[in-house]
């Protein structure tokens, strides 16, 4: 019997030693998957963040195109008007009313 119990302590050894194996694993997969969510909540922030940023950016510069845009269209009409008075002038020096 001292045969059976020395090759049954043995499996059990074999076996602990497996379980121990397996229980490192496990952890070392938690770390990792705890590591992953964390680097994925880093990540949700950055993406946050850089949503907020692009939002500004896009009011900032349609503000700005806006702006742009009006500044154009005074200057087409300033320059629309002084092109009228000139035009008037030059008929009224043509046709001699003046």
């Amino acid at each position: 019997m001292t045969k059976k119990s020395a090759v049954s302590s043995s499996k059990m050894e074999q076996v602990q030693g497996q379980v121990n194996e397996v229980k490192v694993i496990l952890k070392d997969n938690i770390d990792k998957v705890l590591e992953r969510g964390d680097r994925l909540d880093d990540l949700m922030d950055k993406t946050e963040d850089l949503q907020a940023t692009a939002d500004t950016f896009q009011r900032t510069s349609t503000r700005v195109a806006r702006k742009y845009w009006w500044k154009n269209i005074k200057m087409m009409i300033i320059i629309g008007v002084i092109v009228l008075i000139i035009l008037i002038l030059i008929i009224l020096f043509a046709t001699k009313t003046i």
